[in-house]
């Protein structure tokens, strides 16, 4: 069985208990919106809001994805910056380097591609076959940590797992 959530590297929430679950029970990850509705693309920047025929040029507050909420926030910038330079590295495109990012996840099965044209498709498919090293890896996943909330699932939250309760085993 396949479970088919939205993951990628400005969406990486769902490793502290899904991901987990999926390898506990034999299940696989099928991620569809890989490129982040396009941020992963690098075809979004800082000070100019999209236009034109992509899909936040055509609905800038789109969903999660929306312009005015992604852009405000530091750590897409880092996701991007880091893409950026593992790509520039590698002579592959952002979309690739993203796309192997999360296809070597564990858990992971395969990726749900959205590509409006065929460039896309093609860019996208040359990701087939790349793997990233350990330090680009660990590039990413430092620039993309989610950075939990204390509770559940920082220290506070940790701390609780453990205590025991009164009249409990």
């Amino acid at each position: 069985m396949t479970l088919q959530p939205q993951y990628n590297l400005l969406v990486r929430e769902l490793e502290w208990e899904v991901v987990p679950s999926c390898l506990d029970a034999g299940l696989g990850l099928l991620p569809w919106s890989p490129l982040g509705g396009g941020w992963l693309t690098g075809k979004y920047t800082r000070d100019t809001p999209p236009s034109g025929a992509t899909r936040l040029g055509e609905n800038p507050d789109r969903g999660v994805e929306a312009y005015g909420r992604r852009s405000v926030q530091q750590r897409t910038w880092d996701v991007v910056d880091a893409l950026r330079q593992v790509a520039d590295g590698r002579g592959a495109s952002m979309a690739q380097v993203a796309l192997a990012w999360l296809h070597d996840r564990p858990a992971v099965t395969s990726v749900i591609l959205g590509a409006r044209t065929l460039e896309q498709l093609t860019d996208n498919l040359g990701a087939a076959g790349l793997h990233l090293t350990a330090e680009e890896t660990a590039l990413l996943d430092a620039a993309s940590d989610p950075q939990p909330a204390d509770y559940p699932y920082g220290g506070p939250g940790t701390e609780q797992r453990s205590r025991r309760i009164e009249g409990g085993r």
